[in-house]
């Protein structure tokens, strides 16, 4: 009985949740939960770790809550009465999880069998906040995230590139790869430091920005965001957003959220300077080029300046590093780190990595 009980301990040390926030995605659980829950049965069978498959139902409409149950019983079904965003889902997940760590995954995207098993390794330094996985779009099967390039540049961080390596490293000890952020769809956290921060903020609801400001926040405080190379998903990009959601009214979403994420966090006086300063000709000169957006976003972001303000105090107050800190810890890791930036879909297609020649089609 005793060593029956030491083994349950180890599996449950070494167990993972799986949290999939989904609104009105009957139709994309049906095409990419089998792919998760292999994922799954494979992690507790090389790992000998504990699995659990969490899907929160984001006050949809449609027909998940009666069809998820009859075809995934093994999945447990979070039920939100009235949408609320991706922040508020993914958070209402975290609280219901049972192991140490936390993988997040949108629900239009496909894993690899293999996808859970590589994360857990980073995980054994105590530093480490999450890992992010290497995705790519479907049809083509083109590369679209890798470990995030991120610098600060005219008032703002720009956090848009991807990169890559030709060497993933061994098995056995990945190399540290660092990454700007983990991407909210394919991410794994160390559940005791997420609830440190608090999840994800609400603030920056319904999308966008949210998984940026989680990882700078937890950069912060000391820990670090890495790149696992051997983690590979699939990934219907935007399948939600786009359903619901005009192009025009996703940018400005975006950029409110973008703004928000500097006023709460950017605290260096010189960093700070220099964003206030670019905002300042932002507002002057965005009128010339008829990009009424931009006000729509300074407008919503300033209707929210009481709250960014409280949380900007606070986090002040945790941070352990300096924004600075983080410009030279990321200056130096992307200009010596044997990588390759990728800055658009052109360089992409021409010098792209291609997806594991183990991957089958499903679905």
């Amino acid at each position: 009985m005793g060593q029956l009980s030491d083994q349950g301990r180890f599996r449950m040390q070494n167990g993972i949740s799986v949290v999939i926030p989904s609104w009105n995605g009957w139709p994309l659980l049906q095409q990419f939960l089998p792919s998760v829950l292999r994922a799954a049965q494979v992690y507790r069978e090389r790992r000998r770790g504990e699995t659990e498959v969490i899907v929160v139902d984001d006050g949809s409409e449609d027909s998940t809550r009666e069809a998820l149950p009859r075809t995934f019983p093994e999945v447990k079904l979070l039920r939100r009465p009235e949408n609320g965003g991706f922040a508020k889902a993914c958070n209402s997940g975290f609280q219901q999880c049972r192991f140490p760590l936390i993988a997040l995954l949108n629900n239009d995207v496909r894993l690899e069998e293999d996808y859970l098993c590589h994360p857990v390794d980073h995980f054994s330094d105590p530093e480490v906040f999450a890992v992010t996985a290497r995705v790519f779009e479907f049809d083509p099967p083109r590369f679209a995230t890798g470990g995030k390039v991120g610098r600060f540049r005219r008032g703002f961080w720009s956090v848009y590139f991807n990169y890559d390596c030709p060497e993933e490293g061994p098995p056995e000890s990945p190399a540290k790869l660092l990454s700007v952020y983990a991407v909210g769809g394919f991410a794994v956290y160390d559940r005791s430091k997420l609830e440190i921060l608090q999840g994800f903020n609400e603030l920056l609801s319904p999308f966008h920005w949210e998984d940026v400001d989680l990882s700078y926040r937890a950069w912060k405080r000391g820990w670090r965001v890495e790149y696992e190379p051997r983690s590979v998903g699939y990934h219907r990009i935007s399948a939600t957003i786009d359903a619901h959601y005009e192009k025009r009214e996703v940018e400005v979403l975006a950029l409110r959220n973008r703004l928000l994420f500097h006023w709460i966090n950017l605290h260096s006086p010189v960093l700070w300077g220099q964003h206030c300063l670019m905002l300042l000709v932002l507002c002057v000169t965005r009128i010339l080029v008829g990009d009424l957006g931009f006000y729509r976003a300074f407008a919503g972001a300033w209707a929210q300046r009481r709250e960014a303000a409280r949380l900007r105090g606070q986090e002040r107050i945790e941070s352990r590093r300096s924004d600075r800190d983080l410009v030279r810890i990321f200056r130096e890791f992307f200009s010596r780190a044997p990588i390759r930036i990728y800055r658009g879909r052109k360089e992409v297609d021409q010098f792209g990595p291609k997806p594991p020649q183990r991957r089958t089609d499903q679905g």
